[in-house]
């Protein structure tokens, strides 16, 4: 029988909010397809504003991942160089003494702590938060989980000894230490992104002290030697670098080629997002985006909504409108704003770019004759605008795009969806050829420090499908965008102001 040919390769960690994968890359940053093991699960909801997860359960099926990309890299004959991790950013949980969970880990959906940002604003300067931070007052970050966890567990409060992220809990589980990535550390709300340090006035805001925090990382320094249990486990692993856990975001750019400001990067999965990399030593903070790390050298400005294939799945599960293809399939054949409706798309709170958790999903314009594939064709144009908003913000500091690389599941699936962002934003539209862009990321980074792809910052992005604007359609969604910033205004006046309703017409006293 003939060797099989040995291959090299890097193991990669995806922890999302709705599934974690362990996938196998070759040295030029190509998916071994076989090893990919995706495991779907569910966050919990039972509270009202709930998005939780059981830590330890995760960790068992982060675990089980690993085992069966494992399986599939022996059968190829792979001999696992490094592994890297991509994860969501903003997940928070606390650890005691021990390192055991004091609390569930709570995700970035997670707004039972909104109260607490209505709070925050009344009392402190949000626009001078931002501009140490990049972040805002809002549910999604740390000093408003944090307030709300003292106030609703205070005994799993003072049992805490550290606060950290699911990618931290995970490398203590597997190597016995935590460290944090400024890349997970500036989606926490607690960092000040341009010194890279822990902000006193931050962490002053969350009740708690530096001494409560992983030590920070650049990220290029990895962990080695795994414990022992898993060490027999997983012998391929037993001494290879683990370089530190980073944000999913920012890795989907690098995993989709957009490293420079050339290329923006579009994701639409469960909820979207738009991104741009700049490699610059200080940058202008934006309001309205945030602004994270990549590493010490390069910054993430962007913005993220909290909506996207969720709302696909709230019509056909929530409203049990289905079959899904064939409902998305009719919204398809809907002419761009022909519905009669204008939806304001904030099922889960808004993020980008006014960063308003209390804002709900509202849909005004309904009719006897209004059918399904209306509401969804509506609802992803409202989606659709959100992206221009977050768009002209970053054109103060990505002024001249070349294209939109589009990624994530529902975007990368829908025509529909692709051409609808390339007609809003005025800009082409590319879809990338890789699946996996995240876990991408995180391959081709650690790939990268080994020595590995060189070229890596300076490399364009592979491109699919194109979707060029159309300049009439772009007329029609810039009407629409109005009409549905005109609803915005008068059902979200600024907090603390009171809606302002049209005045009755006709009629006497």
């Amino acid at each position: 029988m003939p060797k099989t040919t040995s291959v090299k390769g890097v193991l990669a960690l995806d922890l999302g909010t709705s599934s974690v994968r362990a996938v196998v890359y070759d040295t030029r940053g190509r998916m071994l397809d076989s090893t990919l093991s995706d495991l779907p699960y569910k966050v919990q909801t039972t509270e009202a504003g709930e998005v939780s997860s059981d830590p330890d359960d995760l960790f068992k099926l982060i675990a089980t991942s690993i085992d069966q990309a494992l399986k599939a890299a022996r059968k190829l004959n792979v001999t696992i160089l490094a592994a890297g991790a991509s994860c969501y950013w903003h997940s928070l949980m606390g650890i005691d003494r021990q390192g055991r969970p004091t609390t569930e880990l709570l995700t970035w959906a997670d707004t039972r702590s909104a109260p607490e940002t209505r709070r925050l604003r009344a009392r402190f300067d949000e626009r001078a938060y931002h501009t140490r931070t990049g972040c805002f007052f809002h549910a999604s970050y740390w000093p408003a989980k944090l307030r709300w966890l003292r106030a609703t567990r205070p005994s799993a409060f003072r049992r805490t000894t550290h606060w950290i992220s699911l990618g931290e809990y995970l490398y203590q589980q597997l190597l016995g230490q935590a460290r944090v990535s400024l890349s997970i550390a500036s989606g926490t709300g607690l960092l000040d992104v341009r010194q890279c340090q822990w902000d006193a006035q931050a962490l002053e805001l969350a009740g708690i002290a530096s001494e409560n925090l992983s030590p920070l990382e650049d990220g290029t320094q990895p962990f080695r030697s795994l414990r022992p249990a898993f060490a027999r486990r997983w012998p391929e692993l037993r001494q290879i670098p683990w370089f530190l856990p980073q944000g999913d975001g920012g890795l989907a750019n690098v995993g989709a080629g957009c490293t420079s400001p050339r290329w923006l990067c579009a994701t639409i999965g469960t909820s979207g997002a738009l991104r741009v990399i700049l490699d610059q030593t200080r940058v202008r903070i934006p309001w309205g985006t945030f602004v994270y790390r990549l590493d010490r050298r390069r910054f993430v400005v962007g913005g993220a909504l909290s909506e996207g294939g969720n709302v696909v799945r709230w019509f056909t599960r929530g409203l049990g409108a289905k079959p899904k293809r064939k409902l998305e399939r009719a919204a398809a054949d809907i002419a761009p704003d022909s519905h009669g409706l204008t939806v304001l798309p904030f099922w889960a709170g808004e993020r980008s770019p006014n960063w308003r958790g209390d804002a709900r999903a509202v849909i005004a314009g309904l009719s006897l004759g209004t059918q399904p594939a209306d509401m969804l064709r509506a609802a992803m144009e409202a989606i659709t605008y959100q992206f221009v908003a977050v768009g002209a913000a970053m054109r103060q500091v990505a002024p001249r795009p070349r294209a939109v690389i589009a990624t994530g599941g529902q975007l990368v699936h829908s025509p529909t969806w692709s051409q609808m962002l390339a007609d809003a934003l005025n800009l082409r539209v590319v879809v990338s050829p890789q699946a996996e862009a995240s876990s991408r990321g995180a391959a081709l980074l650690a790939l990268n420090a080994l020595g590995y792809l060189p070229r890596l910052w300076s490399t364009a992005p592979a491109r699919g499908h194109s979707y060029q604007p159309r300049a009439r359609i772009h007329t029609v969604y810039e009407h629409a965008r109005r009409r549905q910033q005109d609803l915005y205004d008068l059902l979200f006046p600024p907090l603390g102001a009171a809606p302002t309703l049209p005045s009755p017409r006709g009629g006497g006293k």
